[in-house]
């Protein structure tokens, strides 16, 4: 009943702020590259909670007290238990009532809906402003699929939001475990992989399973298998999906087989950390975000375990990049620009590595490598760093409206799959109308 009464409101809001079949794009600001003359106060309302608020809310004390131009950020934890849905869901209201934060942490495809009720600024102009933009070289230093995410397709491709807090989708590997089944090398291919994972099953005297090859595909697990071997999650021109294709299917009849044979690890929640933990996982594809967790739940327990690239089809693998971005609203031009002087000191090079080093998210920007202490958290996480290695190649999904009910229809079929309740090539044609269903009612 919720999610029904959530998109009725979201209809209600969309319908009430454009026509039928008007895409309300956000005008190019005139106002980038104008100077604050008095005090400004901006709000952020944002979704870091508990240690990561205290970091945060240091940082943001930092910038209040040095940035020299009068800018007062309120930062303010909207988000209902580091939810980006409790965020989305206040800010619905917030439009509807004519009352929005200048600025938000959001997902890329949240944004897409708040742009379509015209109240997102478009930062183009700010980014490339002659006065107070980046120069060439410090939008260099950004890396660029960070900064590809915030490009809208559904707008013309123009910038609308910012990189906030980045993750991306790895392969953790239990290196002792791989060492005692004599693998070496991480698997380059797909076939290699599953000849691994098989390798892992233990069972004991009954025939249960005490030791799997793999914990079982997120969403993103299987949109990162479905890219390495030469797919798309969504098709360039937006028709349709992309993942219903020879890719997508040899991607989900790997979790098929897993399932069917045994040899694959099912959790229940997050319950696949205690499972690595204790040695009997080889491989699990997840958040960078779970290496903190899972030097948590190891509690010094001795295993030499690491990050490894995914197998690839040939080419250089990628990986899924996810995380909160920030999104300015339309408020007035010394506002926007106070916001935006914020997001410029939050992702320069020393905060950027200074917040990696607090908050286990990787840092924006390349040049991050050399801040001595990022360095010394990386000796003490070393996962971290080969996490880091792995951003160049990382791929963002589609920053559309409807990317939501597209990940729900994949984990819907995922869950067909575990539960043994449908075929591979069933689930996977389902999810595929599913997904086109929104992307057609999001266009």
């Amino acid at each position: 009943m919720r999610r029904v009464v959530l998109v009725t409101v979201i209809a209600a809001i969309l319908v009430g702020a454009c026509g039928p079949g008007q895409q309300a794009a956000p005008a190019a600001s005139t106002d980038a590259d104008i100077s604050l003359t008095a005090p400004v106060e901006v709000t952020l309302w944002h979704n870091q909670t508990g240690v990561l608020a205290k970091a945060f809310n240091d940082m943001v004390a930092e910038f209040n007290s040095t940035n020299g131009k009068g800018i007062t950020v309120k930062a303010e934890d909207q988000s209902s238990g580091n939810s980006y849905t409790g965020i989305y869901q206040k800010m619905l209201g917030a439009i509807q009532a004519g009352a929005t934060p200048e600025m938000v942490v959001a997902v890329e495809n949240q944004v897409a809906d708040y742009a379509k009720a015209g109240v997102i600024v478009e930062l183009d102009p700010y980014i490339n402003s002659p006065k107070n933009g980046l120069s060439k070289e410090s939008l260099g230093d950004i890396y660029k699929p960070y900064l590809e995410s915030g490009k809208y397709p559904q707008y013309g491709n123009k910038s609308l939001s910012f990189p906030f807090v980045k993750s991306l989708e790895v392969l953790y590997r239990n290196d002792d475990l791989a060492k005692e089944l004599g693998f070496t090398a991480s698997p380059k291919t797909w076939d290699e992989f599953e000849k691994q994972a098989k390798a892992a099953l233990k069972t004991d005297a009954t025939g249960k399973a005490t030791r799997w090859g793999v914990s079982t595909f997120s969403i993103d697990t299987f949109l990162g298998q479905v890219m390495n071997r030469g797919g798309s999650i969504v098709k360039s021109d937006l028709s349709a999906v992309g993942f219903d294709g020879k890719e997508g299917l040899a991607s989900l009849q790997i979790l098929e087989r897993c399932v069917n044979e045994g040899w694959c690890y099912i959790p229940k929640g997050f319950d696949w950390q205690d499972r690595f933990a204790e040695g009997n996982l080889l491989y699990v594809g997840a958040t960078s975000t779970s290496i903190g967790f899972i030097i948590d739940t190891l509690k010094g327990k001795a295993l030499n375990w690491s990050v490894v690239p995914w197998p690839d089809a040939g080419g250089a693998a990628k990986q899924i990049q996810f995380g909160g971005v920030v999104a300015l609203t339309k408020t007035t031009p010394e506002k926007q620009l106070a916001s935006w002087e914020f997001l410029k000191w939050f992702s320069d090079s020393k905060q950027t590595a200074r917040w990696a080093s607090a908050s286990g998210y990787m840092p924006l920007r390349a040049s991050a490598a050399n801040d001595q202490a990022l360095k010394d958290y990386w000796a003490r996480r070393p996962q971290s760093k080969q996490a880091f290695d792995l951003i160049p190649g990382s791929v963002a999904g589609p920053s559309i409206r409807g990317y939501q009910e597209i990940r729900d229809s994949i984990a819907e079929m995922e869950t067909k799959i575990t539960t043994k309740k449908a075929k591979a090539e069933d689930a996977l044609a389902a999810a595929a109308t599913r997904a086109n269903t929104a992307l057609k009612d999001n266009k």
